[in-house]
């Protein structure tokens, strides 16, 4: 009886000490959506030079529960979004675009010290596409996605409920060359 009490009040008392709860976050998503290999192909198939215009990054978003273990590890699960990243081909007669969005779940499980994270874990993401072409003042358009896992790590600091930090996102969409670095600012409540 006496170990179930000690059990239950150690339990207590890491609680009574962590910092359990939900956030967001908000900052930049960098990747390579391969615009300029787009760009030469269509060059090598067309026989025309291909001008290409491109987002290098875009904005993201995550709202997260961040559930501590102890003073020193923790669980996190969330939900991320980025706005889309645009490419745009001219070539003579004819204009393509495509853009790109990414969303997902995830959960990781970190570690801390002084204000310093490092965590590590999985994600489940979709990336969504949309493409349009258009020839002669005709445009025709297009849609696909892709769903699949990846995992993720980062590290940031954090100094009372406001952190930053960098995540690196691998296989987003499950795809192998979808890879995203975030940087971002967040707060949690």
């Amino acid at each position: 009886m006496k170990i179930i009490v000690f059990l239950i009040s150690l339990f207590y008392l890491s609680n009574a000490f962590s910092k359990s709860g939900p956030g967001v976050e908000g900052g930049i998503g960098y990747a390579d959506i391969g615009a300029e290999e787009t760009a030469q192909t269509i060059a090598n198939l067309s026989g025309s030079t291909t001008l290409v215009t491109y987002d290098r990054a875009t904005w993201y978003g995550r709202l997260f529960y961040e559930y501590e273990l102890n003073r020193e590890t923790f669980l996190d699960i969330g939900y991320f979004m980025t706005g889309s990243l645009d490419a745009t081909y001219t070539l003579s007669g004819a204009s393509a675009t495509e853009g790109y969005t990414m969303n997902g779940l995830e959960a990781s499980m970190g570690i801390k010290n002084d204000g310093v994270f490092f965590k590590g874990g999985f994600h489940q993401s979709e990336v969504n596409g949309k493409a349009s072409i258009t020839i002669g003042g005709t445009t025709y358009a297009a849609a696909a996605s892709a769903t699949g896992p990846g995992f993720l790590f980062g590290a940031g600091i954090e100094d009372n409920q406001f952190r930053y930090g960098i995540t690196y996102y691998d296989s987003v969409g499950g795809m192998d060359d979808a890879n995203v670095w975030v940087g971002y600012y967040g707060i949690k409540f």
